[in-house]
């Protein structure tokens, strides 16, 4: 019987560590519905005037990472531009964005892009430089 010589099991341990056994693909963390589902409640809590706080303390909790909720600057309203495409392993969202204005002046006109994952957590993040 012949055994296998060492150089052998070594370089075909080395080619699994290196990936050679094929190609893996990660797993999406969420679903568009969720990741849609998830992007509305965020941005309906930040227009209804709810806290970063609250909206982490709901049921389910949501984490919205965008600095100006984080601030407080008030969501009067916003769009979807797109319904949202695959990136990495999740959806991102371009959105537009209504501001309100300091004491009296216009509202800011504000165009972002979000990513949503909803496993192991619901998260809505900024995407900075993006679009």
């Amino acid at each position: 019987m012949n055994k296998p010589s060492r150089f052998g099991v070594v370089g075909l341990l080395l080619c699994q560590l290196a990936g050679c056994g094929g190609q893996s693909v990660m797993e999406l963390a969420t679903t568009p519905d969720e990741a849609k589902s998830t992007l509305v409640q965020a941005l309906d809590a930040w227009k209804n005037g709810t806290s970063q706080k609250d909206l982490s303390e709901g049921k389910p909790p949501v984490f919205l990472q965008d600095p100006l909720f984080a601030r407080g600057v008030p969501l009067q309203g916003y769009t979807m531009e797109n319904e949202g495409k695959v990136v990495g392993t999740g959806m991102s969202y371009i959105i537009n964005q209504k501001l309100k204005g300091d004491a009296g002046k216009e509202a800011k006109a504000r165009r972002v892009a979000y990513r949503v994952v909803t496993r192991p957590n619901r998260a809505v993040t900024l995407e900075e430089g993006i679009p």
